[in-house]
C-alpha cells in the first residue's frame, strides 16, 4: 500500500516544479529580465526625432542629471535617436519590439500626440506605459512691433469679423502651434474650420515670415522669439498657459487673463513600453520622481524656461488619455484629417 502512495507524491511533487517553473518562465521578460528587477542591465531612452529639438534636449539632460547623480548605480543610460513620421516610427518600434522590457524608454510629449493623430495611426501614446510627465513650455503669440494689432482681443475680432484676413504661422501642421490656434479661436466662439496655418520647417523661418509681414500673427515657444521680443521686433499678444510670465521684469497676459477660456502646455513625458511588470513600473516612476526632485533638474528647468508639471503613475496615464482625445477632436474641427 506504501508503493501507490510514494508514485502520487512523485506525481505531485513533480506537477508542482512544473508550475514552479512556468511561474518563472512567465516572469522573464523578452529582453532576458525578470519581472521586478530593474534595473538589471544599461537603460536605454528613446527619442523619436533627429537631434538637436526639444524631445532630444529633454532626453540628454535627462540622462545628464541620471549620471551626474548615479541614480541608476552603476548601470549606464544612454540616448538613441529614432527618426520618422512626427514620431510613428519610434513609438511603433517601442510598442512592437520592445514590449514588456522597461529598460528601454521613450520622450514624447503633445507634438507627437498632434503628430500620430494628423497621420491617422493605429498606435496612440496611450499604447505605451506613461510613467511621468516631465515639463511644459507655454506658447506664446506674437505680431511685428508695428502690426495694427495691440491686443489679443483685436487679433479675435478681425479673425471674427474675417477669418480669411488672418495667417497663422508656426510649426508642423496639427502640431502644438497649430492646436495652440484652433484653441484659440474654439474658446472664442469662432469656427476652427476657417483658420489659414502656414506651416514653417524651422523657427528662423518663422521668425522672417512674422517680422516681413507675411503671417498675421506667430506661434512658437517663448523662447523661441525671446530675442526678437526683447529687441522690441515683436510684441507679445498673450502666452498659453495658466500662470503668468514675466519676460524682461513685465508680465505677459495669457489667453485666459484676456477673456478666452483656452490653455495649451507644449508637455513632454517619459514612457516605457507595454505590459511593463507592475514592480517594474513602479521601480520606473521611482527612479524618475528622483531626477525630478533633484536640485540638477531644478537648474535645467530653469535655464530652459520649462515648467515643472510632473504628473506619475496613474495621473499621468489619464492626463494623456485626456489631452489625445481633446486633440483628435480639435484636428477634427480644424479640418487637417
Amino acid at each position: 500500500m506504501s508503493r501507490p502512495r510514494t508514485v502520487l507524491v512523485a506525481a505531485g511533487l513533480a506537477v508542482s516544479l512544473l508550475v514552479s517553473g512556468c511561474s518563472a518562465l512567465e516572469k522573464t521578460l523578452d529582453g532576458g529580465s525578470v519581472a521586478g528587477d530593474f534595473p538589471s542591465r544599461n537603460v536605454e531612452i528613446m527619442v523619436p526625432a533627429a537631434p538637436g529639438g526639444g524631445w532630444d534636449l529633454t532626453a540628454r539632460q535627462f540622462q545628464h542629471v541620471v549620471q551626474e547623480k548615479k541614480l541608476l548605480g552603476e548601470r549606464a543610460v544612454s540616448v538613441v535617436n529614432v527618426t520618422g513620421a512626427g514620431g510613428a516610427v519610434g513609438i511603433s518600434k517601442l510598442v512592437t519590439k520592445n514590449r514588456k522590457d522597461p529598460h528601454t524608454l521613450m520622450i514624447t510629449g503633445l507634438v507627437m500626440v498632434g503628430a500620430l493623430t494628423l497621420n491617422q495611426s493605429q498606435i496612440t501614446v496611450s499604447d505605451t506605459t506613461p510613467i511621468a510627465t516631465l515639463t511644459a513650455e507655454q506658447e506664446v503669440l506674437v505680431v511685428k512691433s508695428d502690426s495694427p494689432l495691440k491686443s489679443l482681443k483685436d487679433l479675435v475680432e478681425l479673425y471674427e469679423a474675417d477669418p480669411s484676413k488672418v495667417s497663422w504661422g508656426g510649426g508642423t501642421i496639427g502640431g502644438t502651434d497649430h492646436i495652440t490656434a484652433g484653441t484659440l479661436v474654439k474658446a472664442a466662439g469662432a469656427d476652427p474650420s476657417k483658420v489659414k496655418y502656414i506651416s514653417y520647417s524651422g523657427g528662423g523661418e518663422a521668425t522672417a515670415a512674422i517680422l516681413s509681414g507675411d503671417v498675421t500673427v506667430g506661434i512658437s515657444g517663448l523662447s523661441e522669439f525671446e530675442e526678437q521680443i526683447t529687441a522690441g521686433k515683436m510684441r507679445v499678444l498673450a502666452t498659453s498657459g495658466t500662470e503668468p510670465v514675466t519676460l524682461n521684469g513685465k508680465q505677459l497676459p495669457t489667453m485666459k487673463s484676456e477673456g478666452y477660456d483656452a490653455e495649451v502646455q507644449n508637455w513632454r513625458a517619459i514612457v516605457a513600453p507595454p505590459d511593463v511588470p507592475a514592480a517594474d513600473r513602479q521601480r520606473l516612476i521611482d527612479f524618475v520622481t528622483k531626477v525630478n526632485q533633484s536640485p540638477e533638474w531644478a537648474e535645467i528647468r530653469k535655464k530652459n524656461g520649462w515648467t515643472d508639471f510632473f504628473k506619475t503613475g496613474d495621473d499621468a496615464t489619464r492626463f494623456i488619455a485626456e489631452e489625445t482625445t481633446r486633440v483628435q477632436a480639435l484636428e477634427k474641427e480644424l479640418r487637417i484629417l
